[in-house]
């Protein structure tokens, strides 16, 4: 198959011929990437009474990291605790705690592993990450970048 025909993609017997993945994307749901977050924001809005942000902000801030991680793992070893009291000593919040323990889940393929986690909690402390908005707009930027 020639590297012209490899690109195009069928769905439901469409042949897709964006180059782009906004492109493609408009093509098979006939709007942008970012009217469909904007209608995902609207339904989430309608059902919860709240955006996205306030809502995250709102679990990361109920929880403390123990349980926030409990919720996330299901259970909590030793190490887990020493971890979380380490982060807590570095001088992370326990919002920005379970953010960092959030993106670690979400990015982690193999899991948490502790050195590796303090390090990034070390490493979110020399770059002034010290709230829960400023380390969801660094989650943010790195996962963009």
């Amino acid at each position: 198959m020639s590297n012209d025909r490899k690109r195009y993609k069928k769905i439901s017997g469409k042949v897709i011929y964006g180059t782009t993945t906004e492109e493609r994307f408009k093509e098979v749901h006939g709007i942008t990437i970012e009217e469909w977050k904007a209608k995902g924001e609207e339904r989430f809005k309608a059902k919860t009474g709240m955006g996205y942000d306030e809502w995250y902000i709102k679990q990361v801030n109920s929880s403390t990291p123990i349980d926030y991680l409990k919720n996330l793992n299901g259970v909590v070893s030793q190490e887990d605790v020493e971890l979380v009291k380490d982060l807590q000593e570095l001088g992370l919040n326990d919002g920005v705690i379970n953010v960092l323990l959030d993106y670690v889940k979400i990015v982690s393929r193999i899991g948490f592993i502790h050195s590796l986690v303090r390090q990034m909690g070390e490493s979110w402390l020399k770059k002034n990450v010290s709230t829960i908005e400023s380390a969801m707009a660094f989650v943010r930027e790195e996962w963009n970048s």
